[in-house]
């Protein structure tokens, strides 16, 4: 025999024969082996990790039965011929009334399993719907402080007719309700107040009926109510002053002007009765009310026509002043129905369209002192003051027509378009980038076309050939051109001499380099510029006749500036 099963024996035999121990006696009926259910790691056992396999029992440990200790079911430290049915170890608290099979409601894993208890409801005459669903079950199987399982009546006042009687929006008793709760409540509602009375068998609740409470109608009774509006509306017909329903004598048929969307919302067809249709800001009562036409609740002969009700707005206004202006009463000329402003008067329609910036002005600008008959239309009864004081040209000054449209357009003053096509000097070129006072210095009219006239000084001040000094023409569209003054065009080659062609092309550098003599270019030397020898010249030409060493001979005879020049 090992040594550990003698200290097992050791210790066991104590334990039977009563000595302490911090758990429980075995019993004799426990067997010797120990190893069992200890270890030699700890002597105290481990009921989650216990080695006894309780298998063989007969009774396998499932769910909560596993975490339970011994003594929970072996009170008596008997450990055989235990029941193994539930009543043996748990209290019937349902007296009977359910039967002995607990799995029907619970299971191994946990004594309260609400899944299993609701799909065992399910199969009874009152399947759990909505609340009933979540409720603990003694709130319904309640009966003198114990659990009452017994089949009971499924009405719903069985359970709620303390709600029944206590309800008072709406008071369910004094209004005689039926106790079939289901008429307006649902068995799967999320709350008892969610209440589906079906309105519409009765009184429809449409717009703002749909959003009151039942006391604001049904104060104290909920039979034999009438359905008409004036019977609940009465006090809104009397106090209504904008109309004032009873100095007018309206119907009380409600429903010819309101609807239940909105009391505000008026439909009354004002064509239809006094043949006058209410349009733009007319048919807006956060804009027009009723007395602001219907002063003092007057409803015959008022005035169809604007200047009947808006005289004072005529009176007042200045911008323009319609009285001082003499305008007529028909506002409609102007003014639309939709807004007193902007008014929109048809300019088009005179004798003087609005065009360009006449169309931004202020009537004033142009019918000072109000005048608006007899304006006249002419630029310069307008614009005079412009006409005077522009210096640029100076129209005063130089008897300019007073027809302003001949330069200016409506479209701005500046910049005006004069068309210098319609004179007998076009501007072309350059001439069309000037001021007119650099052309115009003495007046507009009899102003030379040559020219020399305005480029007079340019002719002095040109070195390049000296114009003045070479006694140049004054022609100076000759050479140039109105583009640019430089670089003139004159043809010196067909004209003259061939000095951008030939052999002579590109073997100078400035005038000067022939025309030595700058104040005369009829004078011109060209053995100065060539390296000649006299006495090879007079040999080279001893057959020549009037032959003579100077430069004048030299282009009578080569005017084209070639040797073979002048042979016959």
């Amino acid at each position: 025999m090992s040594f550990w099963k003698v200290v097992c024996i050791f210790i066991l035999s104590g334990l039977l024969f009563g000595q302490e121990s911090n758990q429980f006696v075995h019993g004799k009926n426990f067997s010797l082996d120990c190893s069992l259910c200890h270890s030699t790691q700890n002597w105290r056992v481990d009921l989650t990790k216990i080695g006894f396999d309780h298998n063989q029992t007969g009774f396998t440990l499932y769910g909560a039965h596993r975490q339970v200790d011994c003594q929970a079911c072996h009170q008596s430290l008997v450990f055989s011929h235990v029941g193994s049915n539930c009543m043996d170890c748990h209290t019937d608290i349902h007296k009977g009334e359910m039967g002995v099979n607990c799995d029907q409601c619970h299971t191994l894993r946990t004594w309260e399993n609400r899944f299993e208890v609701f799909e065992l409801h399910q199969k009874t005459r009152f399947p759990l719907l909505g609340v009933h669903a979540i409720v603990d079950c003694q709130s319904c199987h309640n009966s003198q402080d114990k659990l009452d399982f017994k089949l009971k009546p499924v009405d719903c006042n069985q359970c709620h007719l303390e709600a029944f009687m206590g309800t008072l929006n709406p008071a369910h008793q004094k209004a005689g309700f039926s106790l079939d709760c289901q008429r307006c409540h649902l068995v799967n509602a999320a709350n008892w107040k969610q209440a589906i009375y079906e309105h519409s068998q009765t009184f429809p609740l449409s717009g703002g009926h749909a959003g009151i409470e039942c006391i604001d109608c049904h104060s104290d009774r909920y039979q034999g109510l009438s359905v008409a509006c004036f019977s609940c509306h009465q006090q809104d017909y009397r106090s209504t002053t904008n109309p004032n329903h009873q100095v007018f004598g309206f119907p009380t048929v409600c429903e010819q002007c309101h609807t239940s969307e909105n009391w505000q919302a008026d439909q009354f067809d004002h064509l239809a009765v006094s043949g006058f249709a209410l349009e733009g800001v007319h048919g807006r009562p956060d804009d027009v009310r009723c007395i602001d036409c219907h002063v003092n609740n007057q409803l015959q002969g008022l005035p169809r026509d604007c200047y009947g009700c808006h005289q004072k707005d005529f009176l007042q206004t200045t911008d323009p002043d319609h009285v001082d202006g003499g305008f007529q009463h028909d506002c409609l000329v102007c003014h639309n129905q939709e807004a007193w402003q902007p008014a929109e008067f048809d300019h088009d329609q005179t004798a003087f369209p609005l065009t360009g910036a006449h169309g931004n002005v202020n009537c004033e600008q142009c019918h000072v002192n109000g005048q608006f008959s007899g304006t006249p239309t002419d630029c310069y009864s307008c614009h005079q003051a412009k006409y005077e004081t522009t210096t640029d040209p100076d129209h005063q000054k130089n008897g300019f027509s007073h027809d302003c449209s001949q330069c200016h357009s409506t479209s701005a003053w500046q910049p005006a378009t004069f068309d210098h096509t319609e004179t007998n000097f076009p501007l072309t070129g350059a001439h069309q980038n000037v001021n007119c006072i650099e052309c115009h210095q003495d007046g507009y009219a009899n102003t030379p076309t040559a020219c020399v006239a305005c480029h007079q000084q340019d002719y002095y001040d040109t070195n390049e050939p000296n114009h003045r000094a070479a006694d140049f023409p004054t022609s100076c569209d000759d050479c140039h051109s109105t583009s640019a003054w430089t670089p003139a065009n004159w043809d010196h080659d067909s004209e003259y001499f061939p000095i951008y062609s030939g052999a002579h092309k590109d073997e100078w550098n400035v005038c000067a380099d022939c025309h030595v003599n700058t104040s005369d270019y009829s004078q011109f030397e060209c053995i100065n510029c060539h390296e000649h020898s006299r006495s090879k010249m007079d040999d080279k030409h001893k057959e020549v006749t009037n032959y003579v060493y100077e430069s004048r001979a030299c282009y009578d005879c080569h005017p084209n500036g070639k040797e073979g020049d002048g042979d016959d």
